[in-house]
This record gives structure tokens, sequence and C-alpha cells, in this order.
């Protein structure tokens, strides 16, 4: 009996995984300034060597004669986490993708996440790369990601953005890592140096069990298959938006509590809801009396999770989409929040696809043309920020208003940097400061302003262009 060899991905350089799943000869440069050298602005002030692509491989290329854009994550490079400039080319790739309609974007997918070393930057690039990949999607090219590595954060959200997301055996898909689960709720949450554990929570076996994710072997000929198989399944955005809203709806009935965790409404935000009317039951989605203007309301000292992010998108999908106004529609996505829901029950229903579909469904309301404004009233915090405010092509700001990626302990965890130091530079250093004046200084908040009063947003709403 003759052997068959199998081409696995797992041992491969990011270059040579797109090689092993492209056709041969097929691969080339996507244009002269995804080629070109795009190394990290932001590394050698922490004595860091950079890298020319920055840690992620962009090309064009056939898969079984189908035209596509991949684009690879470098998971050697620090750990393939999504710096600026990373950030920026997945971006780009996404526009040139909406212009060009190749049958898809494939992404293989390795990585940490936001590159905590370029904090403010890179989270604000990654999300602006989420909200491309969705508009891409919106547009009818289709998206698929691949986990040939472990995926986690940010990163996470973004592979889950995807139209379908397979897992390679053996990988792990999460928000919040082992690490960052026992740090904030400790062993009894979870211990991170359980392996059973961990793997029972985050591993692809487990994801694909839940019926979460597709399970692939680790053979580029079972990865092709997968693609091309995939890329076939056209569908509109609209219809996958309802039904990716129903899968997520059953998983929650599964478990026992059913309401939406509240907390009052944040004393800065008062003098807007009183002017306001709840829509739904949850008071989730609000309307400003008289007026075309929509909000929705914040977890405030809760967390963003996947109860609170689907009750929000099940208002959203029942009274903003496909409502029709001679008025333009102007919806506030309010964030305020103690983060995303960082703990092992949110992680076991895939917390990342319950963000994932948050952010498809305010992509499809600007689809339908809706004007999303952000609007950062408290803490825009970690993936509470980065999949829901941050996905609206403006953001605007109170005065005191905080953005954290990550606290200074966890960021100094999580990246081995010195924790005295980033404790330090909280308030003052661009790159990592929480105070949303460096956020500013990045271009991700288009103005701040002293407080929340209605008649001020509705002078915004009607001024954007």
């Amino acid at each position: 009996m003759q052997s068959v060899t199998v081409a696995r991905l797992r041992p491969l350089s990011a270059a040579a995984r797109i090689a092993a799943v492209a056709d041969p000869g097929s691969v080339a440069a996507v244009d002269e300034a995804l080629a070109g050298p795009r190394p990290s602005r932001h590394l050698a002030r922490w004595g860091l060597r950079t890298q020319d692509d920055d840690g992620v491989v962009l090309v064009r290329a056939t898969i079984q004669g189908a035209p596509v854009f991949v684009a690879a994550q470098d998971e050697c490079f620090l750990g393939g986490s999504a710096g600026t400039r990373h950030a920026e080319a997945l971006r780009t790739l996404f526009d040139l993708a909406r212009g060009e309609r190749p049958e898809g974007v494939v992404l293989l997918m390795a990585s940490g996440g936001v590159r905590l070393h370029e904090a403010n930057p890179a989270e604000l690039m990654l999300a602006r790369a989420l909200a491309r990949l969705l508009d891409l999607r919106a547009a009818g090219v289709s998206v698929l990601s691949v986990g040939v590595g472990d995926v986690f954060g940010g990163a996470s959200v973004l592979a889950c953005a995807a139209d379908e997301i397979a897992l390679l055996p053996g990988m792990r898909l999460g928000l919040s890592g082992p690490r960052v689960i026992e740090a904030t709720h400790g062993k009894g949450e979870l211990a991170a140096d359980n392996v059973a554990a961990v793997e029972a929570l985050f591993g692809a076996e487990a994801r694909a069990r839940a019926g979460q994710v597709a399970l692939v072997a680790d053979d580029a000929t079972a990865v092709k298959a997968w693609i091309v198989s995939t890329l076939g399944q056209r569908e509109p955005f609209a219809d996958r938006i309802a039904h990716a809203h129903g899968r997520l709806a059953k998983r929650l009935e599964a478990i026992p509590s059913t309401a939406v965790p509240q907390s009052p409404i944040p004393p800065a935000l008062e003098i807007l809801f009183a002017a306001a009317t709840a829509l739904d039951s949850e008071e989730l989605l609000w309307k400003l009396r008289e007026r075309p203007v929509w909000i929705t309301r914040p977890p405030g000292a809760g967390t963003f999770g996947p109860r609170f992010a689907h009750g929000v998108d099940a208002a959203l999908l029942a009274h903003l989409v496909n409502r029709t106004e001679s008025a333009r529609r102007t919806l506030f996505v309010v964030c305020d929040s103690a983060g995303h829901d960082s703990t092992s029950a949110a992680e076991s229903l895939c917390v990342s696809q319950y963000l994932a579909q948050h952010a498809a469904v305010l992509a499809l309301l600007r689809a339908s043309g809706v004007q999303i404004i952000g609007l950062l009233a408290g803490n825009g915090h970690s993936a509470a920020f980065f999949a829901n405010a941050l996905q609206a092509p403006q953001v605007f700001a109170l005065e005191h208003a905080r953005v954290v990626a990550m606290e200074a302990a966890a960021i100094a965890r999580v990246t081995g940097l010195d924790g005295g130091t980033l404790a330090a530079r909280i308030d003052d250093d661009p790159l990592v400061g929480h105070a949303v004046r460096h956020f500013a200084g990045w271009g991700g908040v288009a103005g701040i302003l002293p407080d929340a009063y209605p008649g001020r947003l509705v002078a915004l709403a009607e001024r954007q262009p």
C-alpha cells in the first residue's frame, strides 16, 4: 500500500503555511505597499527587535483555482500579537478585497491578541480592521478563518467575525487566556497549570464538540478542502446575522440563568437617559423622545458578556434593523463597563463569538444606512470597548473617560515588562496610558465632550457628514 504524505501546517512558518494551501505558483504580492517592509515603530523603546512584516504575511493566491487573499500570522514573532502595523496591514487587505472582490479572504490565525507593548494604537487599528472585515462580509465577500495556532484576545474576536471558523487539533481559542482568568478570579475559577481543565475550556476539540467551530485535520489537503467547500456556501450577510443570532440564543437557553445582568445607569449618563424611552424589556436600547436617535445602555459597573451583548443585539435587530424613516437614523453606542466577561462560564459559551456577533450587528446597521457614533462615557475596557463603541466610524468621549486595553499588572504579566515601570506610566504614556487624551492622540477619539447633554448629542448626529 502506498503511503500518503501529510503536509502539516502547524510546524511551518507563516509563509510556508500559505504555500502549503495555495495552488503551486499562484502566490503573489497583494500590492506594492503590503509587500514592502512595515516594521513596528514602537518596539525599540522596550528593547525589542522588529520584524519587517510585523508578524503577518499577506498575499494573493488561488486555492483549487479560486482567487483569494490570504493573511497568515506568525506566532514566532511576539506571539503573533497584532501591533499597529500588523493590524493596519489587515485593514488594508480587507479594503483591497472589497474593491477587487476575490472569491474570499482566508485568515490563517495564530495570535495572542492586541500587542500590549503598543496598547492604544494597536487596539485602535485592530478594531478598525475588525470593522472593515465585517464591512467586507456585508459587501458579499466571504471571509474564513483557520486557527493554525492558539488564538486569544482581540484576535479571537476577529477570527470569530469570519463567516466560518475552523481550528486545527490541539489549538486553543478564547478571549481571556488561562493566566488572565486565574489572575482575575483565582485558581478556583481556573488553574492555568491544569492542562486538562484548560483544554476542556479552550481546546479545539472541546469547541468543536460544543458546535462552536469546525475541527479540521492538520493536513494541508484537508484545510484546502475545507476552505473550498466553505467558500461555496453563499448566504446574504443579513441572513447570516439572523441565523447566528438564533444559534447564540439557543446556547444561552441551555444554561440556567436567563436574565441580562443589570447595573444602575452611570451618573454621567443620567441626563441622557432621562430624555429617552426604553424600547425593550431589558432596557438595553433607548430612543430619544421625538428624535431619530437611539442609544444603547452600557453595563456600567458590570461586564460586557454573552448575555449582555446578545440582549443588546436582540433589541437592535428588533427595533432598528430594517426600520425606514425619512430622517437619518443615528445610533449612539455608549460604552462604560468593567470590561468583557473574563470568567470560565463566559469562555465555555465562547464569549468571543458573542462579541464578534455584536460587531457584526453594528456592521449590518451601517450597511442599512444607520449612522453609528461611539460615546465613551467612562471606562473603555478591553474587548468591551474594542467590539462595541470602537466599531463606530467616529467615537466621542466624556472628559474623564479612560481607555484600558489591559490593567498595568496584566500587561506586565502577559508581556514580561516591568510592572513598576508600567504602573508609573499608566497616566502619562501615550502607548499604554489610560487617560482618554492618549487615545485621542492616536486618532481614536474625534472629540472630547464636557457632558452627555441630549441636545449636544443630537447636534453631533445632525452635523455628521
